[in-house]
């Protein structure tokens, strides 16, 4: 019963947390489906169930009710999704490796979120992913009122959101997916190393590749873009842009990756974590690591240089 309060009870502080902290908010909404992950691993889906009972009838009684739909619609689905791939009994039937359980989990969050904007425009008339252009545009004003270049690049910046949706909704939901699959895996293997029930391992990240099939999809986006008339094929150019957008963010990710393993050839584990923040904060290097990881992905580089092994 005490794992059910504590699962309860944090899971509520994170929720709380998304609507009071601009920035760690932020993370406690994407993590929120994590004290469910991890109780429904080590105590079953029964418990887990009655726990996730707890916390939407609290966020029904004391909470707006945008977020209990939100949680109940876009979270406990995927929470669900992690501990149910995670039994035993899942894994003796299917076998998934850590790739395939990530990616199935990433296709259900995707999924749920659909549901829980197509719900929200249904009540509401309002897409609950867009941001309120107006409130923006009066932050970049206080912001870089004293700046008028910067502002307007800003501002040109911000009107490009709207048709990005579909990109950020995708690298969103990756992202949650990741992180309270990894996490979940992480908390269950180091707290109750004697649960039989636990997501299958991820790759190490020094070793994560995308299929060839991404740089073939961007390479015939860009031609198409190229022969388009953007005014006149308008859906045409959108997709292409958020096509191009999750594939430059996948390339960076396996370019960071090849950097890792290139720290670890050279036995500079400890620096390599230092040198991926640094080279994450400074956008000059951003393209170099999508060309790396565009390279890696057509010759990978990481079966033709050895270290000397």
């Amino acid at each position: 019963m005490m794992r059910i309060i504590s699962c309860v009870f944090i899971t509520l502080a994170m929720i709380r947390a998304g609507s009071s902290l601009p920035v760690f908010g932020f993370l406690g909404l994407m993590l929120c489906p994590l004290p469910l992950c991890v109780l429904g691993c080590i105590e079953g889906r029964n418990r887990a169930g009655i726990a996730e009972i707890i916390i939407e009838l609290i966020l029904f009684l004391a909470f707006p009710l945008s977020v209990a739909v939100y949680f109940l619609a876009g979270c406990a689905p995927l929470s669900a999704m992690v501990f149910t791939l995670s039994s035993k009994e899942f894994r003796d039937v299917k076998k998934y490796s850590g790739a395939e359980s990530l990616l199935a989990v990433t296709g259900a969050s995707i999924f749920f979120k659909l549901v829980l904007i197509v719900l929200f425009w249904v009540f509401t008339k309002r897409n609950i992913l867009m941001p309120d252009m107006s409130q923006m545009s009066a932050v970049m004003t206080q912001l870089y009122g004293s700046q008028p270049e910067l502002q307007e690049a800003m501002t040109r910046a911000l009107a490009l959101i709207p048709y990005l949706m579909s990109a950020m909704l995708i690298l969103f939901c990756t992202a949650e997916a990741f992180m309270n699959y990894s996490l979940c895996h992480k908390l269950t293997r180091k707290l109750f190393p004697e649960c039989e029930n636990c997501p299958p391992e991820l790759p190490e990240f020094k070793m994560w590749r995308f299929p060839a099939s991404l740089i073939a999809a961007s390479v015939v986006s860009l031609l198409i873009g190229y022969f388009i008339d953007a005014d006149t094929w308008f859906e045409v150019s959108v997709f292409i842009m958020n096509l191009q957008v999750i594939v430059n963010v996948l390339m960076f990710t396996e370019g960071l990756s090849v950097l890792f393993w290139v720290m670890d050839g050279f036995k500079f584990r400890r620096a390599s974590k230092v040198i991926a923040c640094m080279v994450i904060m400074i956008p000059f290097f951003w393209p170099w690591l999508i060309v790396i990881g565009m390279c890696d992905v057509v010759l990978n580089l990481r079966e033709r240089i050895k270290f000397g092994r």
